[in-house]
Parts: structure tokens; sequence; C-alpha cells
């Protein structure tokens, strides 16, 4: 038995014989031979590479969630980052791809002289992406986008040259009966101007807008604007008390006859929304009659309806919530900073604001 024993461990009885206790500790408990008392090689432990999906596959469940917050602009421009960085770097699983490939990526896109907004605002969309897959347990590290950008956002937005309001010279200019009338021809492109100064709502958000979506609410016509830019961005607005007494509402009392569903209804949404042939015509206007400065577009409307507000005064949280930039649901009305409109309901109080605006137009509308 003993013989057995010995053959089945590798040694023999004279060569045990000369073995100290550590190195019969050492044989019987790993079964080597091993008569320097070295520990015996212990084999690699094998890593195992966590997978999920593929890039691509991930980008398809991340665009299709954020349809609920995104415009469709904003969807369009994040895949099409995601398409760029799988072509730099193929389509494999979202594991594989770590700090190593932001970085470069980033700087091969200041290489090509892409702007530092652009290049932030690519980061931004793959940072979304990358937490997206995080959040859902897909990628199982840290976020390889959470620290990569070019510059802060304080040296970006004194680098940028941002967008003009419009003086009343512009605004009586843009606005000269005969001429708007004879050059603005369509509904959007005659609306939408008058519109967007009167409420301060970007381009997108107004062409947009379906019939249902142009209502009466305890007396006061609203614009309930749902397809916004972000989540503060849904909001309502009150029609300015000069758009109740135009024709506008005439307008939309045609449209609904006729069963028409959208605001102008002869828009065609494309990949950019539905304000792409306004916003053209608008820029062809503003060169007709002389104002070709290119910071002043029909985003100066938005400037024009803020400032004038700030300028007489208006608490900064009640234009914040009619334009978007702050959640009307928010609006505490029994707050010291709004005593006088506390017994008011909300739409009451924006509509009171809204109604202070006076611009040096004739109201031929």
């Amino acid at each position: 038995m003993i013989d057995s024993l010995l053959s089945k461990l590798g040694v023999s009885a004279e060569q045990l014989a000369n073995f100290s206790g550590s190195q019969v500790q050492n044989l019987i408990a790993t079964g080597n031979p091993n008569v320097s008392g070295t520990p015996a090689p212990q084999p690699e432990p094998t890593v195992i590479q966590q997978k999920s999906e593929l890039l691509s596959e991930v980008a398809k469940l991340y665009l299709n969630e954020a349809k609920i917050e995104n415009v469709p602009k904003t969807i369009y421009d994040k895949n099409r980052v995601y398409e760029e960085f799988i072509l730099f770097f193929s389509d494999k699983d979202i594991n594989e791809y770590t700090a190593n490939e932001a970085v470069t990526y980033k700087n091969r896109l200041l290489a090509n002289g892409t702007g530092v907004s652009v290049i932030n605002s690519k980061m931004s969309y793959l940072r979304m992406l990358f937490l997206y897959a995080i959040n859902n347990n897909l990628y199982f590290s840290e976020n390889p986008f959470e620290k990569v950008k070019v510059s802060t956002k304080s040296k970006i937005k004194q680098m940028t040259r941002s967008y003009k309001e419009f003086s009343d010279d512009d605004l009586k200019s843009i606005f000269e009966e005969v001429g708007y009338k004879d050059f603005m021809t369509k509904s959007d492109y005659y609306w939408l101007p008058i519109m967007g100064l009167y409420t301060g709502a970007r381009l997108e958000e107004l062409a947009s807008l379906r019939l249902e979506q142009v209502y009466e609410e305890d007396g006061i016509w609203v614009f309930d604007i749902e397809r916004a830019k972000n989540a503060n961005s849904i909001r309502k607005v009150p029609l300015h008390k000069n758009l109740v007494q135009s024709k506008f509402l005439d307008y939309v009392k045609s449209l609904k006859e006729k069963k028409e569903t959208m605001l102008f209804p002869h828009l065609v949404e494309t990949k950019n929304g539905y304000s792409k042939n306004t916003s053209r015509k608008f820029g062809l206007w503003l060169d007709k009659i002389g104002i070709k400065d290119d910071r002043k577009v029909f985003h100066s409307f938005r400037h024009t309806f803020i400032n004038r507000l700030t300028n007489m005064g208006v608490h900064p949280a009640l234009i914040m919530s009619i334009v978007g930039h702050y959640e009307q649901s928010k609006v505490d009305f029994s707050s010291p900073h709004f005593t006088n409109y506390q017994h008011h309901k909300p739409m009451k109080v924006l509509k009171e604001v809204i109604d202070k605006l006076e611009f040096p137009i004739q109201h031929f509308y």
C-alpha cells in the first residue's frame, strides 16, 4: 500500500527519506514531487470579460427612449454622432470602448478643425449614451466620456457670437404692412414671425403645433407647447391680446372646419423638423428690407421678447416659465416674490405679463 501511494506521488522511498518535514507536507498538500520545497506554479486565473450589446444596438435603444424628451432634430444629431464614432472605431461590444477611444475621438475632431462647441456637443451626446448603458446594465465600467471635453462652458460662451434682439426700427421694417403681406404669402411665413414676437417661443415649437394645442383655458387662449427642447420647455403660453384681437383665431377656426390636424397643415416634417422653409423665407425677407446682421435671425424674436420683459422689471421666474427655461409647475405663487399674484391662477398671471408687451408696429394682422 505504501509503495502504491509513493508511486502515485511520483517519489521513491529513498527520496522520501531525504525530505524535510515541510517538504513532506508540501508533497502531501500539492501532490507535486517538488524536492526543493518551492510551491508548485499555479495556473493563471481566468478573466471573465463582461459582454452586452453592440454599440449600434445600444444607441438604438437609447434613441428610442430619448424621443420622449428630445425633438427629432436632436435625435437626428445624436444618431449622426454615434454613426461617426462607429465609423472611426468600428461597431463592437460597447464594453470594449474605453477612455482611450474617447480621447482619440476628441483629438481627431480637433485635428479636423471641428469647432470647440461642436466637439463638446458630440462629447455630451456620447456621455449620455454611455450613461444610459450604465444605468441599464449594459456597460460595466466608469463612463469613458465623463471628463472628456475641450473647454469650459464659460470659455465657449466668450467665443460664441450670440444672437441680437430686434430694435424698434427693425420691427417697424419687418412688419411694414404692404411689403410683409406681399412677401410672406403662405400661412406659416405670415403668422410664425408674429407668433414668435408675442410668445418668445422657438420657431420649431410653433411650427410643429397641432390644432388641438391651441385652445381656451379658463377664458384664456393658450399655445400648449409639447414638442419642446427639454422637459422645462414643455409649457403653456397665453396668446397676447393683439394676437387674440387679430385674425389668427379666425384662421384657427377655418382649419378646424376643414378637419385639419396641424396649425400649418401644408408643412412637411423633415429631419430638421417643420420649420426649415419658414426660417429660410424669413432670412430672405430680412435681406430684402436691409437687415443683414447675421446675428439677427428668427431666433432674435426670442431675445427681443425676453429682453423687453426683463427691462420692464418682470420677475425672472415668470419670464423663464413663459419661454421654457424654467418648469412652470415649479413657480410657487404663494412665495413672497409673488405677493401680488398669490390669489391668481398661474395662467392668469402669465397672461397679465405677456399683455404688458407693446411693440411699435401696426396691428394689421
